[in-house]
């Protein structure tokens, strides 16, 4: 006959037996479904939502501290990193009294490559990258073009990398509205293909331009256009006239 504090023995004994199962269970589980591996430090970019061809982030250094890339209004100084949570510090740029801020990321996955953070309900992806600096050095580059007559102009100001542009245009033509808006595509050889949006009589429009290389200028094209998903657009680029087209002379940017 089992005694009574036998059996409770052994009913304890299957209890904590099953406790310390499932708790290797969960250990196991834990690391199993972790998406973080690989070392945080190193120097991390996002492409810039108005200029893709370029990018800012920041750099994370082993002893802490932190440093900015390619951003004009925040100096980061620091970093930390609690859990999922990347907390860098630093002080404004735009402030006069250098105010200081904490940014906080989730950190939603990374390995030595890549890292997504979430904030401000937003999704961002980064990649780490070995060469901050040369970023840095592409951001510096524009080009500046100009169109003259008696009575019109025009001004063309665009940044290129990697086969990437974006940048202003504007056109001052006698007695016609003045045009100011933005261009972004990319260049083809010796084709500039882009999209230009811009304001004019109080509506946003949309139309397709293509300019190609003469030498150090560059000469925008005419044609025939259609309407398409609200953009304007040449029906055939085969047939663009750019003898008669806008020669725009490259100048030194002011």
């Amino acid at each position: 006959m089992v005694s009574s504090a036998s059996l409770s023995y052994q009913f304890i004994s299957k209890f904590m037996k099953k406790i310390f199962l499932g708790i290797i269970f969960l250990n196991v589980l834990f690391v199993s479904c972790t998406k973080e591996s690989g070392s945080i430090s190193g120097s991390w970019t996002t492409p810039m939502e108005d200029q893709p061809q370029h990018q800012h982030g920041f750099t994370l250094k082993d002893e802490g501290t932190a440093t900015s890339i390619n951003l004009d209004n925040k100096a980061y100084e620091k970093w930390e990193k609690f859990g999922d949570r990347l907390i860098l510090s630093g002080k404004s740029k735009q402030s006069t009294n250098a105010e200081k801020f904490n940014d906080t990321l989730k950190i939603i996955s990374v390995n030595d490559s890549v890292m997504i953070v979430k904030a401000n309900g937003k999704e961002v992806t980064y990649k780490k990258t070995s060469a901050p600096d040369k970023l840095v050095s592409d951001f510096e580059n524009y080009d500046c073009y100009t169109y003259t007559t008696k009575k019109d102009t025009a001004f063309l100001h665009i940044n290129t990398a990697n086969g990437i542009i974006t940048g202003d245009l504007s056109y001052q033509f006698f007695e016609k509205d003045r045009n100011n808006g933005i261009v972004s595509g990319k260049i083809i050889g010796d084709t500039l293909l882009a999209d230009y949006t811009f304001s004019s009589e109080g509506q946003k429009s949309v139309r397709e331009i293509i300019m190609i290389k003469k030498g150090s200028d560059l000469i925008e094209g005419f044609g025939e256009v259609e309407e398409s998903n609200g953009k304007m657009k040449f029906t055939n680029r085969s047939k663009l006239n750019f003898k008669k087209g806008l020669t725009f002379k490259k100048i030194n940017c002011p």
